[in-house]
């Protein structure tokens, strides 16, 4: 239909264009008077006005009613030329609702898992302020204080640190360049030297020198969380391997361990945020439930690979291929 509409549009333009030749023609050979010319040109410029008007308002009226029902779009397309755009448009419009559902999900989770925390911050501290707390249990109680304000802490940290994922790069912030990831590895896994040990799980870094394209902050923040996940779910005497290697498509990062594993069913879901495929040891080890999902977004803002190979009772490996730094 809007091929027919454009060929209509040209047909009557140069049918318009030639009246005008002839027109002026006619004028130039003195078969017409002056005022007879410039009425007949009036005239002519009058009909193709009206003309276009109609043209357009057959071309564009459809699209209003088309406009007027979005759930059926595809079913009211007046043309078939406009049915890749409808389809790009329900496809922003699927990715809106989904950006929606896992914000509206997340601001009820943060609630949920900020509640906790303070809760019983607050009961212990009631206790101890009313003296319902023995004077042997304070130094007990305002222990679990700490813990549950440093657990408090990370969570904050955490759900700062996903939002500003979440958010277009800020103007001015540090632009991506070649980095080692290898030495970049070997300081994040010092970081983690004294909780591996107090975990009595060993953790070592090995692999070759390779240049991955980012910023320190976000190696960094991705690194951690592969190892901190690996060292909490782990088990006394375990280890967690962390290797660097050059690969035909890039630089590869891989984070292994011989810890408690991830079943089957919840393998795909382990990279959503607060998902946790066991909720009392989670509880047990303060993680934030936040640390795999800010692994996934810097993956995605390095155009990088996530690959997960775990077997339950036998460990977890998760590999991140980078794209080559040049």
């Amino acid at each position: 239909m809007a091929k027919k509409l454009f060929w209509l549009f040209m047909l009557v333009g140069v049918e318009f264009a030639i009246a005008g030749a002839l027109l002026a023609a006619a004028y130039a050979a003195g078969l017409l008077p002056v005022w007879l010319a410039a009425l007949l040109l009036a005239a002519l410029l009058v009909v193709l006005v009206i003309v276009a008007k109609r043209l357009s308002d057959r071309l564009l009226f459809p699209l209003v009613d088309m406009a007027k029902d979005l759930d059926e779009l595809e079913k009211n397309a007046p043309y078939p030329e406009l049915l890749p755009f409808i389809e790009t448009l329900r496809r922003q419009q699927v990715q809106k609702d989904e950006n929606l559902r896992q914000r509206q999900e997340f601001s009820a989770n943060v609630s949920h898992e900020l509640k906790t925390p303070l809760t019983s911050i607050s009961g212990y501290a009631e206790m101890i302020e009313t003296g319902i707390a023995k004077e042997e249990d304070v130094k007990e109680f305002a222990g679990k204080i700490h813990a549950e304000a440093g657990r408090l802490i990370d969570l904050i940290r955490d759900i700062i640190k996903i939002s500003e994922l979440d958010e277009a790069e800020p103007e001015g912030g540090e632009e991506m360049q070649p980095l080692d990831i290898l030495s970049i590895a070997q300081d994040t896994a010092g970081m983690l030297a004294f909780n591996a040990e107090r975990a009595e799980v060993s953790i070592s870094v090995s692999g070759c020198y390779a240049q991955v394209k980012s910023r320190r902050e976000l190696l960094e923040e991705l690194i951690y969380n592969l190892c901190d996940n690996a060292i909490r779910y782990n088990r006394p005497g375990g280890w967690v391997r962390v290797t660097v290697a050059k690969a035909a498509a890039g630089v590869l990062l891989t984070v292994a361990d011989n810890g408690i594993g991830i079943p089957a069913e919840h393998q795909e879901r382990i990279f959503e945020r607060f998902y946790r495929a066991d909720k009392s040891r989670s509880k047990a080890s303060g993680g934030t439930g936040l640390g795999l999902a800010i692994v996934k977004h810097i993956v995605l803002k390095h155009g990088a690979e996530l690959k997960l190979q775990s077997a339950e009772g036998q460990g977890t490996e998760i590999s991140v291929l980078f794209p080559p730094a040049a």
